[in-house]
């Protein structure tokens, strides 16, 4: 019975959105660094909310949390568009057009999916508004 407990109490971070998975450690990350449920965000910005795409996108994660938030991002604009994903980060700087760019770029190559269609692709090539919009300053 203790061992049934221990389970059932026991929290896992990893969750899927809408069939996007977030893995743990991008969950856990978030939650230490940022104090914010990823995996509510990432819900919110799905379902178009301007501030959570813009406030999803800024976020900053280091070494393989890095890879799998590019991944989501990827996921994300392909999931709402480039146009309503422009829309929500259409005031950011410059700094911030080179830490999203990177991470899409990263998201690209490691993507969950594997799909053939970004697999080995460059931003141009696969969302070229964005990339656009990102490398002109």
């Amino acid at each position: 019975m203790v061992l049934i407990c221990i389970q059932i109490s026991s929290c896992s971070n990893k969750c899927s959105v809408e069939g996007l998975e977030v893995s743990e450690l991008l969950s856990t990350v978030s939650k230490e660094k940022y104090q914010l449920n990823y995996c509510s965000l990432l819900k919110r910005a799905l379902s178009g909310d301007n501030i959570s795409i813009k406030k999803i996108s800024l976020l900053n994660f280091d070494d393989a949390v890095g890879y799998d938030h590019g991944s989501i991002l990827v996921d994300l604009i392909e999931r709402i568009g480039e146009d309503t994903y422009l829309d929500s980060i259409k005031n950011i700087n410059n700094n911030d057009k080179n830490k999203v760019k990177g991470y899409l770029d990263i998201g690209l190559m490691y993507s969950n999916k594997n799909k053939e269609e970004f697999s080995r692709k460059y931003l141009k090539d696969v969302f070229p508004k964005v990339y656009d919009f990102l490398c002109l300053k």
